[in-house]
């Protein structure tokens, strides 16, 4: 799937002139030293492009499993300043990197999250951040015992249309929120059968590979998910032929309580939709979607992760069933003046993180990070309790944690 990232990159950058705004870039002196765990193909989208145009970092390295294939994808992408490394021990043991991108299998998350910050690196690590809650507290312990940065790649929480319409929801405008759905799906066919996202042992699952609809639910549940309540009310999935701990579709609906307030929430994601008749493909189906029941209006955010692409956020009035339309690239309340129409969701999340550890590096905290009003973050007490809904929702289901 990551060639249809690439597709989407290439002509978002042709049409926004973007080669020539890379051409015209200048690093600062002492830019960040990213290394990456893995020549994922993930990587080109995900983290070069977004390093090609931020002043303040440079990806100094790539890790594989074999030097040639790390040479590879250094020359592909033509990372100037990138050393090849046969094995991610080696990439942690080199006192030049400064932090290190983890788009390793699920699996994978935190336990190269959690050697990488004993390595003295900070890290940005793909979603979901750990196989289950557990992990993630154990995460979130060693960042407080080494000081280190850690920032979960939902990139679409960092873009400024996830903060428009969460500004909306917030508002009080349109009253409290009754209930929200997101779904996301992918065409049967998309994914080869032997695909990582279908092995248990390296935690896959589409609940696991598409946390995102989970994420959009909990994001605009509440104002934050601090001491939430969670009661997971059904879980639908659809097996794995070949794996039956592995939910190839799930459905499921949750309540999320903060104080006396109640939010429906409603899930549904899916690896493999399958055709309709085997010969249409289900568009309705695929296009990830979020959609927000509150007392006064219903707001739909269609196409929630790929918000830089294009989107437009409905507002719909109950009463007059009047719609209103709104759209956010750059700026907004979490962002204030900060970013250009060309930035993708990926883009944002650099900034956040080159912030993020530019001000660790300059005294402050981890958790003060997660509280500053110039960036926007997600938090690992965010993370922990989006991963818990999802660790709630297997076992309701009656599927396995993963681990």
């Amino acid at each position: 799937m990551s060639w249809i990232l690439d597709l989407m990159h290439g002509a978002h950058n042709w049409y926004h002139g973007v080669p020539k705004i890379v051409a015209s870039t200048k690093k600062t002196d002492c830019p960040l030293r990213l290394g990456v765990l893995g020549a994922a193909a993930i990587n080109p989208g995900a983290i070069s492009d977004p390093v090609s145009t931020h002043p303040d970092i440079i990806i100094a390295g790539i890790a594989a499993r074999s030097r040639a294939k790390a040479e590879t994808q250094i020359k592909q992408c033509n990372l100037q300043h990138a050393k090849a490394y046969d094995s991610y021990d080696a990439l942690l043991g080199d006192p030049c990197i400064d932090a290190v991108y983890n788009p390793l299998p699920n699996g994978l998350h935190a336990e190269w999250t959690i050697k990488a910050m004993r390595a003295g690196k900070h890290v940005l690590v793909e979603k979901p951040i750990a196989s289950n809650a557990e992990q993630v507290r154990e995460i979130k312990k060693v960042a407080d015992e080494t000081g280190k940065v850690v920032l979960e790649a939902f990139h679409w929480r960092l873009h400024p249309a996830a903060h428009l319409v969460k500004s909306l929801v917030q508002s009080g405008k349109y009253g409290k929120v009754l209930e929200i759905s997101a779904q996301m799906g992918l065409p049967a066919g998309a994914l080869a059968k032997d695909d990582i996202r279908f092995k248990y042992d390296l935690v896959g699952g589409s609940s696991m590979d598409l946390t995102y609809a989970y994420s959009a639910v909990s994001y605009f549940a509440t104002p934050s998910l601090y001491g939430a309540e969670i009661k997971v009310l059904s879980a639908k999935p659809r097996l794995n032929a070949t794996d039956p701990n592995i939910d190839d579709a799930m459905d499921a609906s949750f309540t999320i309580r903060e104080g006396n307030d109640t939010v429906l929430c409603h899930t549904s994601v899916d690896l493999a939709v399958p055709w309709l008749f085997g010969v249409i493909p289900p568009i309705w189906k695929l296009t990830a979607t979020c959609d927000i029941e509150l007392e006064k209006a219903k707001i739909s955010f269609p196409n929630f992760p790929g918000a830089w692409l294009q989107h437009s956020i409905l507002v719909t009035d109950k009463a007059t069933g009047k719609v209103e339309k709104y759209s956010a690239y750059v700026d907004g309340p979490e962002w204030k003046n900060c970013g250009q129409r060309w930035w993708t969701t990926y883009r944002y999340q650099l900034e956040a993180f080159v912030k993020g550890v530019r001000a660790v590096q300059g005294g402050k905290t981890a958790d003060e990070v997660a509280k500053m009003d110039e960036i926007s973050w997600v938090s690992l007490v965010e993370s922990e309790a989006e991963v818990a809904i999802i660790d709630k929702v297997y076992e309701k289901a009656g599927l396995p944690r993963r681990r």
